[in-house]
């Protein structure tokens, strides 16, 4: 499925960025380019709603890693938001997960 992204403020100040289909080698690019820009300026805390990320390989679990690098360089938080049981299942066996801040399921 393509990825489409969906850019949008949030009540109460930060930054959403709402994922939808397939992030992977394919889309990573594009992801990584959009994330970036939500970061300049920086907005402070940066969602990633990834409630309808219907897959995700290893390109795209390199690409939140390396954007939770740049968000710390920001100073802003980045949030994973909404994580599928299947994706938070990816990012555990990846030993990635606890480095994310992600609210309870």
């Amino acid at each position: 499925m393509e990825l489409t992204l969906h850019v949008r403020g949030r009540i109460g100040g930060g930054m959403v960025i709402a994922v939808h289909g397939d992030l992977d080698f394919a889309a990573v690019d594009r992801f990584r380019a959009c994330v970036e820009r939500a970061l300049q300026p920086p907005p402070g805390i940066l969602y990633l709603d990834l409630q309808l990320v219907t897959f995700i390989d290893s390109s795209g679990v390199g690409a939140l890693v390396a954007l939770r690098q740049q968000a710390e360089r920001a100073a802003t938080r980045l949030v994973l938001e909404n994580p599928s049981d299947t994706l938070r299942h990816t990012l555990r066996t990846a030993g990635v997960l606890d480095s994310f801040d992600v609210p309870p399921a």
